[in-house]
């Protein structure tokens, strides 16, 4: 059993869309307890521009018209548009039909459907995360080697994270802040509250994977269980998904040219 997932599934697709013959691994079949994690690099799907913008709403066309940028402009369409499209195999909808809910934070939800999802992006990588049922967040981030962590470290991890991250090695430090970093922004995503839940109180150092961790819901209202798992993320990434409920199936796919 690795990361406590009882079985992990590894696809890869030989062109850019879904393809019939691994529609049936795909599917839910009725199991809750099952993820499914799509990984693209965006510029592998740069030729795709023009099919993508077609699955986008008119809100969506107009916020990508406003970037200063391309380059930016392209990304936006691209990461928009696969996740519509990977939606509306699970939604059996047209990828431009789909409709979003809103909360308060801006998070995202499907109008009258039971799939959940979230999304993340980190340089040319993006990462979707597909659930059932269950509220879930997803956090990919590439190591940036030029990042102060001291400083960023303080804001963000506990006292005992803290000063775990300053006991290790150099060469140590910028891949476990950004193991921990990436366990809190999956979790508070999957809250539905961002980063206006203070993450510097979620202590993740002593999490393992599929080991709940007790976190106030909307408004620090509810206290509840959420889970969280490490991902399988490219080279120079670190990654995690936040969950409400324990998942025994991982489904990865690798969605590139």
């Amino acid at each position: 059993m690795i990361n406590n997932i009882n079985k992990i599934t590894r696809l890869k697709l030989t062109n850019s869309m879904l393809e019939s013959s691994i529609f049936d691994q795909l599917a839910f079949n009725t199991s809750e307890n099952k993820v499914f994690i799509f990984i693209v690099n965006l510029t592998s799907h740069i030729n795709n521009v023009s099919t993508y913008w077609e699955y986008l709403s008119i809100q969506e066309k107009i916020k990508a018209s406003k970037y200063y940028t391309e380059y930016l402009s392209k990304k936006y369409i691209i990461s928009h548009g696969i996740l519509r499209y990977i939606l509306s195999f699970y939604t059996k909808q047209h990828p431009q039909k789909i409709e979003f809910n809103y909360n308060e934070y801006g998070k995202p939800f499907l109008k009258n459907s039971n799939i959940q999802f979230n999304i993340s992006h980190s340089h040319n990588m993006v990462s979707y995360i597909i659930a059932l049922n269950y509220r879930v967040g997803i956090d990919i981030e590439l190591h940036d080697k030029n990042l102060n962590i001291e400083d960023v470290a303080a804001l963000v991890l506990t006292t005992d994270e803290y000063k775990y991250l300053s006991s290790l090695k150099s060469r140590d430090k910028l891949r476990i802040f950004y193991i921990l970093w990436t366990k809190k922004e999956a979790l508070v995503k999957a809250i539905g509250q961002g980063l206006s839940y203070p993450i510097n109180t979620i202590e993740v150092i002593r999490l393992l994977s599929g080991k709940g961790v007790l976190l106030n819901d909307k408004n620090n209202k509810l206290k509840q269980q959420w889970y969280c798992y490490e991902l399988e993320v490219p080279e120079n990434y670190s990654g995690a998904i936040g969950i409400e409920n324990k998942i025994d199936e991982i489904v990865y796919l690798e969605m590139n040219n």
